[in-house]
């Protein structure tokens, strides 16, 4: 270690004054391990409401009157729902109709109630039935969306609806998007002849205020009865302005994190509480008022808007290739598991291989054709299939064999991922690795995988976060995730893909305690490790280079992390640096190999004098990339980095002779 130290201040001796603790010469004379270019992509499950009443843009709450249908088998002890497994989840709903209050004022009179008489069909038997006995000034009922619904002046909002009356029974129906109380009505429209049978009725309204706790009614204007369904609320500016579509400000924010993949649904609800709560995908395509929702594993009813051809859609419009997650043929492995028969294993493969058909089969394939008909002839980027999640056990590697024979003779060049690195007598192409834990676990990972045999099967870390001890997100978990994706980026020869979860979290209902990407209805904002996984995926090397340290600091404090890698698309080398000491570190680098420039470098820094500082909805910005300038010299540089920081350097150098040799070479046979 002294020679190293005294080999690396002799090189930096000609030039400048060493700084200190911390040195490093950056071998150029080859390349290193190649980057995987789908190490960063992201992972949506449907939890702490980030698709109902978030990523998706539907603002009524409870819109079909399904919210209290609890998985087949099951049944309410207090406020949980019991398995006949006897596994206990939380519920959020309280009556039966969740979210609807019969409106009255000036001494209306009448009721709601929840009925299954004459439904509207199969998959949606509730409706409610308003009563009004007496009109008085206004009677009807509103709905105020997911903590309030966010009515932004002069934009349109798609109002759909379906009723019926008694008989052939004709009345009108007044639609108002309004002030919180009521009070104030923002924008109005009357339907007139409404009754007889179902029937879809829709219109247009544009609010002339903004506010983001409103909310919407319908009242009638005679003391009548009418049965409602599927009332939906949409703004007409989602993601390209897609109908049933997406929040584009959060959108933006996966776009901005640039993922080469998305993984979905899940998660735990892949699997459920029990069978029938599983996520069944067939439920989740087509006209909303043909999806069956499910009571959500984490306490939420979701009404499968954002399903299976969402999801898909989404992957193409970020860019991103699709990573689905099918149910194994039992739930959830931590709920008490419910299993199939064995015989019926085959019907969970042949629900797989059906999802896959309407993803990637031709036009004139049964399920293809459904494609097409919901919007899409052409197949989706679906390029990897998961089998199970966090699932274990003998029945496990019995039933993985069966859907990895059953789909790889139909698409062959589809990447399967599984739960397990081994599997008797079968094949693993990809593991799956779940982290979560401590700062100190995190950054202790950092050689984690430095030893792991690279005949093994490649490996996917699934899911990871530093969660606990972190408040809710602060500095110093991101840190520790900076650690470990750098631990991940020098061996992405064998760890291919990451992604972070969960992925988003409503401010009002968070089920999980460290998630990246905060929000209301009117708002959204990345956590400090959001920050952290775009700096990495924006700065992804092609290529590795040999970083030798030759630190007079003891290693074994694990305060200090460097790693170097270059990019061949914009000649620079690409430093990232973690400092989690309380005080600033200086450090010294050159260059072996390599010629720099001259020119400035780049700096962009995260950092904080405290490392328990979170961001948060209303103070959004605390901990921020910030970008800066700095000059180096021909043979290296030296810079002080501040106390709780992550750095990413970019440095412009010329191009090293072995990726000239390659260029020419390339360039011959052509």
């Amino acid at each position: 270690m002294k020679k190293q130290i005294f080999i690396l201040a002799i090189l930096f001796s000609s030039t400048f004054k060493l700084l200190g603790q911390n040195v490093y010469e950056i071998d150029a004379t080859k390349p290193g391990i190649s980057v995987s270019p789908r190490l960063y992509g992201i992972f949506f499950e449907e939890i702490n409401h980030s698709g109902e009443g978030g990523l998706y843009s539907e603002m009524v709450f409870n819109r079909d009157f399904e919210m209290t249908n609890i998985p087949e088998g099951s049944k309410m002890a207090g406020n949980l729902v019991r398995t006949k497994n006897d596994w206990q989840e939380r519920k959020i709903f309280g009556n039966e109709l969740y979210g609807w209050t019969f409106l009255s004022k000036g001494g209306a009179i009448g009721d709601i109630r929840l009925q299954t008489i004459k439904p509207l069909n199969e998959k949606n038997p509730s409706s409610m039935r308003l009563i009004v006995t007496k009109t008085g000034s206004r009677s009807g009922v509103y709905n105020s969306g997911y903590w309030g619904m966010n009515l932004k002046k002069d934009e349109t909002y798609n109002l759909s609806f379906y009723a019926r009356t008694n008989n052939s029974k004709k009345l009108d129906v007044t639609v108002s998007l309004e002030s919180p109380n009521g009070n104030q009505i923002y924008a109005k429209k009357k339907i007139l002849n409404i009754g007889g049978d179902w029937h879809k009725y829709q219109c247009f309204l544009v609010p002339n205020l903004s506010d983001n706790l409103g909310r919407l009614s319908l009242t009638i204007n005679q003391a009548d009865t009418i049965w409602l369904d599927v009332v939906s609320l949409f703004p007409q500016k989602t993601y390209k302005n897609r109908p049933n579509g997406l929040r584009p400000d959060m959108v933006q924010m996966l776009i901005d994190l640039k993922p080469s993949f998305v993984r979905f649904p899940g998660g735990a609800i892949v699997g459920g509480m029990n069978l029938d709560n599983r996520i069944q995908w067939k439920n989740s395509i087509g006209d909303i008022s043909q999806r069956k929702g499910t009571m959500n594993l984490w306490g939420y009813y979701t009404t499968n808007g954002l399903g299976f051809h969402e999801y898909l859609q989404l992957c193409e419009d970020i860019k991103a290739d699709a990573l689905w997650v099918c149910n194994p043929g039992f739930s959830d492995n931590y709920r008490k598991a419910e299993y199939c028969k064995p015989e019926d294993v085959k019907l969970y493969i042949q629900e797989a291989l059906d999802a896959l058909e309407y993803a990637l089969g031709p036009v004139n394939s049964e399920w293809g054709s459904k494609r097409a008909a919901n919007g899409h002839p052409a197949p989706f980027h679906l390029k990897y299939i998961e089998i199970g999640n966090e699932a274990s056990g003998q029945l496990y590697n019995e039933n993985y064999k069966q859907f990895y024979s059953d789909i790889k003779t139909r698409y062959p060049n589809l990447k399967i991922i599984c739960n397990q690195r081994a599997i008797p007598n079968g094949k693993v192409e990809i593991k799956d690795d779940h982290k979560y834990g401590t700062p100190q676990s995190f950054i202790s990972a950092f050689n984690k995988y430095d030893t792991t045999d690279r005949k093994g099967p490649e490996i996917y870390v699934g899911e990871y976060a530093c969660s606990r001890g972190v408040g809710e997100g602060n500095l110093l978990a991101a840190l520790s995730d900076a650690v470990f994706l750098m631990g991940l980026e020098k061996n992405s020869d064998i760890v291919t893909m990451s992604s972070y979860a969960p992925l988003f979290f409503h401010v009002s209902d968070k089920a999980w305690p460290v998630n990246m990407i905060g929000f209301d209805n009117s708002k959204v904002f990345g956590r400090t490790s959001y920050y952290v996984n775009k700096m990495m995926a924006e700065n992804r090397p092609d290529f590795m280079l040999d970083t030798r340290s030759g630190t007079i600091e003891d290693h074994k404090s694990k305060k200090w992390f460097s790693i170097s890698g270059y990019d061949q698309k914009t000649d620079e080398v690409i430093i990232k640096v973690v400092n989690i000491d309380s005080l600033p570190q200086k450090a010294s680098f050159c260059f072996r190999g390599i010629k720099l420039t001259g020119q400035p470098a780049e700096i962009t820094e995260l950092s904080h004098k405290d490392c328990n500082a979170e961001n948060s909805l209303y103070n959004p910005n605390v901990i921020v990339p910030k970008k800066n300038g700095f000059t180096v010299f021909n043979s290296g540089f030296e810079k002080e980095f501040p106390p709780f920081s992550f750095s990413i350097i970019r440095i412009k150098v010329t191009k090293p002779n072995y990726i000239k040799a390659t260029l020419k070479d390339n360039s011959h046979r052509k």
